[in-house]
């Protein structure tokens, strides 16, 4: 899958995706990981549910911290209250 940028995701609005940038900040309880992800032309949040991903998935997410370099390889969903 080709990469592209977070703005060009948000444009797309739906369906899979594949981005990459770095993270800007993080919260983490134990079932579910919100990264907010930034590039050079926009940010998003990510959601990671831990029983929806395999293992090693969820210990990446887990293991985060800001400014980390990642790959996110997911679903876009347009979310009506996001400003």
């Amino acid at each position: 899958m080709n990469f592209i940028s977070i703005n060009d995701a948000i444009k797309k609005g739906q369906g899979s995706i594949a981005i990459r940038g770095w993270v800007y900040r993080e919260r983490k309880s134990n079932k579910f990981a919100f990264i907010v992800l930034r590039d050079s032309t926009n940010i998003i949040q990510c959601v990671v549910e831990k029983d929806k991903v395999k293992p090693d998935v969820w210990e990446a997410a887990e293991k985060l911290s800001v400014e980390s370099s990642c790959e996110v390889f997911g679903e876009i969903v347009r979310e009506t209250r996001a400003p």
